[in-house]
This record gives structure tokens, sequence and C-alpha cells, in this order.
């Protein structure tokens, strides 16, 4: 008998590079490659969702916001959120600031009261503080929370009664006030007055978030 004997005509040779979906590779570690690559795979995933994620923290000011919110509502001890190279805090980071400043008439006669929306506070811990500003003489005025929201310290009043502010108007200064709110809070004051002349009294309210 001369050269190689031919195979028996029953045996199927193993497939040859592409196999078959259904046939598998030979090799014992053909299954820890694919893990391996599995795994790279999974790395680039995560330096990509990195960079996604970064650059969306970094100038999205939408995603910047949900991360104050979402930081807030977990209660977390994480260091408190704002700014310290003198730009305004952003809303819901430590640091913002707000002001409202609302305009009531003040007619000529006897004693009156009158409300006055000033404006809504966002949830938070606030510093606020409010004074009121008059244009005209022979004014005695007073200011007040009324009603007092849940949360608020005190009525963040004010008041010059039984005095005249002088020919050009006065400035009132009301009392410093802690507003610690969960829900969105409409401040209304009430106003006392009254005048000698037909004028306007200003209110401004400021408040500073604390966290």
């Amino acid at each position: 008998m001369s050269g190689n004997p031919s195979p028996p005509s029953n045996v199927v040779p193993w497939p040859q590079p592409p196999w078959p979906s259904s046939a598998v590779p030979p090799g014992c570690f053909s299954e820890l490659a694919r893990l391996n690559q599995c795994y790279n795979e999974v790395q680039m995933m995560e330096m990509i969702l990195s960079k996604v994620v970064c650059d969306l923290a970094t100038n999205n000011a939408a995603f910047q916001q949900c991360l104050v919110n979402a930081i807030a509502k977990s209660g977390s001890n994480v260091p408190l959120i704002g700014v310290t190279n003198g730009a305004d805090a952003q809303p819901g980071q430590v640091g913002e600031y707000v002001q409202f400043v609302s305009t009531l008439p003040i007619p000529i006669g006897a004693t009156n009261q009158a409300p006055l929306q000033s404006g809504v506070l966002q949830p938070g811990d606030w510093d606020v503080y409010a004074w009121m500003q008059t244009n005209g003489s022979g004014t005695d005025v007073a200011f007040y929370l009324n009603p007092i929201p849940a949360g608020f310290a005190n009525q963040a009043s004010g008041s010059d009664w039984g005095s005249t502010t002088g020919s050009g108007g006065g400035i009132i200064i009301g009392s410093m006030c802690r507003a610690l709110i969960s829900v969105p809070t409409l401040m209304v004051f009430a106003v006392d007055f009254t005048s000698a002349i037909t004028q306007t009294a200003t209110l401004t309210v400021e408040a500073r978030r604390r966290r």
C-alpha cells in the first residue's frame, strides 16, 4: 500500500473559518477570548458614557439642575453645590439670589389696609429680607406677611408708625426671616397705611438660598 490512505467516507471534516453559527470553534480558550472581548467593549462603553455625562454636567444647565434636584430630594449629605468665583449661583444652588419688587398705590385719607403679592419662593432654606420705600411725606406705614406661610419663622414685618417719613419719602426696613419650605410658596404682605398725600409704596423682598 503506498501514499496516504483516504479517510473513511463517513468522516466529516471540521469546518474551516468562518464557522457556521451552529458550530463551536476549536480551542480550549475560545470562551475566555470572547469574555475578554466583551470586557473590552464594556470598558469602551463606560468611557463613552463618562465623556457624555461629564460634558452634560459641565455645559448643560438642565442636566446640572437635574443633579441638584436629585441631591436635594435624596437628603444626601454630599457637599453643597454653589460657586466661589463671584458669579451668580444657578437656581437651586447655595447662594442663589432672588428679588421681588411690588408697588402699591397709597391714596390720601384715613387708615387703610391692602394686600400686596410679592413673589413665589422655591423650595429650600432661605434668608428673607423685606423693605419698603415711600415717595412722599406724611405717611405712616407698616407691612407684614399675612398670613405667615408654612415654614416662615416670622412676619418679616417693618413699620414707621406715629412719625412722618419726611418730604422725600423714606425707607422702612423689615425683620429678617428664615424660610424653610418644601413647596413653592407665594409671599403675600398686608400693608397698613395712612397718608397725607396720594403716593406709592414699593415693597422689595430679597432672599438668598442657604441650602
